[in-house]
């Protein structure tokens, strides 16, 4: 299965309740953007009209490897369309709220998909239709452990305060580009010596944090001081990516454990991810029904959710939800419940040649298209054995 050749190949359309109202201080923008992340795209933004990040809303982040159309809002922004360098602002009225991800219902895909069998597909479409598609996160939620393979905020959870910041620096930046390349290999080349990169640093916290480590002795205490001044949004995000992981490891272990299910695994950046591909109508309405919380310290869930979550825990090296906490300054971990399984609208495809076909359909907000491919697609390409239900 290949996809995304070209951003064309992978065409995103956000759905939001979100429309202009004649008035009010936010300018409403629908943004179309080819080759940039969303956070590429808002940097510039601020930058060139002056603008804090707080006053630009948004619902969703989408793939630098895509062609997107999003909503944006920005407070007092300009009544009229704006171009930069890989995307456009259309200007479309003034509304009384900012974009948010609350306004955030969904995305419809438009995807061509190059190097798949074709022959099966409105069978295994009406699989999909009919007992839904497990709501994994995706690798777009892991960018952050794309070069290490490790979770910051899981070495954080354990105390290992320099390790946990040494990743949080190198591992990626929220504003990927060559710049912050540039500095994350000065850091890793001088680490902890980290005086030769402080003018490199590509945000104001990031200088800042580093002027702290070039300013204190290295010392379990000083990484520990040091996270009180990493960015609060930026460690927001790095914690709910390791909550999403051990909300897919927890779904996993689920699934395991159904009785006349077979799943097969599909292989994402961390590891495998479970499907299945018919359900019993029990099992079906089990996990129709069923919503589970990310990971938090305080969670309260039944068993067996809960022994599933902390078997993972356990294997991470941590004792209990409970213990799911940091003794850092401003690292907390805010749960949701997520539904264990979701139903694409809208579904239908085209096929464009002998291994190509066009698919599109409707995802609500928080789901993956990618996810929906693998469980479409991932057979194809595998062929191993994980328990005695699964299939690799």
């Amino acid at each position: 299965m290949e996809i995304k050749r070209r951003p064309e190949d992978f065409v995103v359309y956000e759905v939001a309740d979100v429309a202009p109202e004649g008035r009010g201080p936010f300018a409403l923008y629908r943004l179309f953007k080819r080759g940039s992340t969303t956070w590429d795209v808002l940097g510039d933004i601020a930058r060139r009209l002056r603008k804090r990040y707080e006053e630009i809303g948004y619902g969703g982040l989408k793939d630098r490897q895509a062609l997107s159309y999003q909503f944006i809002t920005i407070k007092y922004g300009p009544k009229k369309d704006l171009e930069g360098r890989n995307y456009r602002l259309e200007y479309l009225g003034q509304t009384s709220f900012p974009m948010s991800k609350a306004r955030l219902k969904g995305n419809n895909f438009c995807i061509r998909v190059y190097e798949v069998a074709v022959d099966n597909l409105t069978a295994e479409i009406d699989l999909i239709r009919r007992f839904g598609v497990v709501n994994y996160f995706d690798e777009q939620r892991f960018g952050s452990v794309r070069q290490t393979k490790t979770f910051a905020l899981k070495e954080l959870i354990l105390g290992h305060y320099e390790k946990a910041l040494y990743l949080l620096l190198v591992g990626a930046s929220q504003y990927e580009g060559r710049k912050t390349r540039s500095f994350r290999d000065c850091l890793r080349r001088h680490w902890p010596d980290v005086r030769p990169c402080v003018d490199m640093a590509p945000s104001r916290w990031e200088k800042g944090l580093l002027s702290f480590l070039s300013s204190h002795k290295p010392s379990k205490r000083t990484f520990k001081r040091a996270f009180a001044l990493v960015d609060q949004e930026y460690l927001f995000l790095l914690g709910n990516a390791y909550q999403a992981y051990i909300w897919n490891e927890t779904v996993k272990e689920l699934l395991a454990s159904l009785e006349d299910t077979r799943l097969f695994a599909a292989p994402y950046l961390l590891g495998e991810l479970l499907f299945y591909k018919v359900l019993s109508e029990p099992n079906l309405k089990y996990l129709q029904d069923l919503k589970l919380p990310l990971p938090s310290p305080r969670l309260k869930i039944s068993s067996p959710l809960r022994d599933f979550m902390e078997t993972v825990l356990q294997r991470e090296g941590i004792s209990s939800l409970e213990g799911f906490r940091t003794l850092a300054k401003g690292a907390v971990f805010k749960t949701y419940p997520r539904e264990i399984i979701v139903f694409p609208k809208d579904f239908s495809y085209e096929i464009r040649g002998q291994k190509e076909v066009l698919l599109k359909f409707f995802l609500p907000k928080g789901s993956y298209a990618t996810v929906v491919l693998k469980r479409l697609f991932g057979l194809q390409s595998l062929d191993l054995g994980l328990k005695k239900n699964v299939v690799r």
